[in-house]
């Protein structure tokens, strides 16, 4: 199953731009097609991807006035923001399991991705993180290298959850990436003080968290995303500080008539 979840995610960042009207809540997700469960886990009330993308070659007189392509030197990372304790989103990732291996799979992994999409998490949020890019790249190199170095000691006083009403839950666990291709998971309890930190009447929440490696010489309000919507955009340079702000919008998260996080 685990390499099945590798290659499914290798075929997902090739389909990150596909466009879809997704359906999602009107069918079941045993019937989503690729792009609707595609979309799903790139662009969703549950997924988003914040954009990082560095600049820095297009400047300098000599790049003008040898006439090289400028093109060729900007470089991107996509981060891409899932809470996977949302059952939308693990339903997404069963059906393109599922869709990619054109439904011949054996039975014991159909009952476990079944029981993958199901499963509850009454005591957690749970949010992953995987990083791609358009083209291999030292930056996309060096965010891989970090999201497998860091430590939920690095993270526990910059790293939390905002509910709209102020209040702040910080992060419980950090997990690095795994060999299961989900990526790295964030791990917030779901209850404060015996009460659910999130109701529907919560207008939003915003995950941040920041973490950067050795000779990190950027300012933190350098990368911070600007843009709040499913997909935001930073600048960064080799050896910075990566910064990440995603904000989620309670009434869109509704699936199944239940409130889904």
């Amino acid at each position: 199953m685990k390499k099945l979840i590798r290659i499914f995610l290798s075929c997902l960042v090739a389909l990150s731009s596909v466009p879809a009207l997704a359906q999602w809540d009107k069918k079941p997700y045993n019937e989503w097609s690729e792009k609707e469960a595609t979309k799903m886990l790139n662009d969703s009330p549950w997924a988003q991807t914040q954009i990082f993308s560095d600049l820095s070659q297009l400047t300098g007189n000599a790049r003008l006035a040898s006439g090289a392509s400028r093109i060729g030197e900007e470089f991107h990372v996509n981060f891409r923001l899932r809470l996977l304790s949302a059952r939308p989103v693990r339903q997404a990732t069963a059906r393109l399991i599922e869709i990619q291996n054109k439904g011949e799979l054996s039975e014991p992994l159909e009952k476990q991705l079944r029981a993958f999409a199901a499963a509850d998490f009454p005591d957690y949020i749970v949010i992953t993180l995987t990083v791609d890019s358009p083209r291999p790249s030292n930056h996309l190199q060096q965010a891989t290298l970090m999201l497998a170095k860091i430590t939920t000691a690095d993270l526990q006083n910059n790293t939390y959850l905002l509910a709209g009403n102020g209040q702040r839950v910080f992060i419980k666990e950090y997990q690095p990436p795994r060999n299961d291709g989900l990526g790295a998971r964030f791990i917030f309890p779901r209850l404060v003080d015996g009460k659910p930190f999130i109701t529907a009447e919560t207008e939003s929440i915003l995950f941040h968290s920041e973490f950067g490696g050795e000779g990190a010489t950027a300012s933190t309000g350098t990368n911070t995303a600007q843009q709040t919507g499913p997909s935001a955009s930073s600048s960064i340079t080799p050896f910075s500080n990566f910064v990440l702000n995603m904000r989620y919008k309670i009434k869109d998260m509704t699936f199944g008539g239940k409130l889904e996080y």
